[in-house]
Formats: structure tokens, C-alpha cells, sequence
């Protein structure tokens, strides 16, 4: 289980999952209008990460667009997914 800090853009055009410098992004299509946005980044990430969308939680920041989420998901794990989704 790690938590990671993560700037979130709603409204995309794309949906995408990246990190830049240390940092996590996810651009997510959905708007962020009655918590669209949040269920959006939980499937999307689930459906990323090959996990159940029950291993992803939105920890802090529900309103705003830095967010702590909770994955249950090895390090390593979600190292590999960026270094194979470059």
C-alpha cells in the first residue's frame, strides 16, 4: 500500500497518468462537478494498474486538484507501469 500526492487537470481531452520529476499527474476527461472527477481517476487508475477499483482510494483532497491517493499496489509495481508507459 503506498499513498502518493497527485495534481489532477479534470476536464481533458485525454486521459493520462504520468510522472514528471517526482511528481504524479492524472489528466482526467470527466469534469470535476458532484465528485465525477474522483470516481473517474479511481476507474481510470484502476483499469491503469491492472487493480480492483476497491485498491484505490482518494485519501485527501476530494475538492481539490492535489490529492493524496492510496493504492494498494507494490512500489516497484507502479515504477515498472511508468517505465513501460513512457
Amino acid at each position: 500500500m503506498i499513498n502518493i500526492e497527485v495534481k489532477v487537470t479534470a476536464g481533458a481531452k485525454s486521459n493520462s497518468f504520468k510522472k514528471e520529476n517526482g511528481l504524479y499527474y492524472i489528466r482526467i476527461m470527466a469534469k470535476a462537478i458532484d465528485g465525477k472527477a474522483n470516481k473517474s481517476i479511481i476507474e481510470f487508475l484502476a483499469k491503469e494498474l491492472n487493480l480492483k477499483k476497491k485498491d484505490i482510494e482518494i485519501v485527501r483532497g476530494e475538492k481539490s486538484s492535489k490529492k493524496i491517493i492510496s493504492i494498494n499496489i507494490e512500489d516497484n509495481i507502479l515504477e515498472e507501469y511508468f517505465q513501460n508507459n513512457l
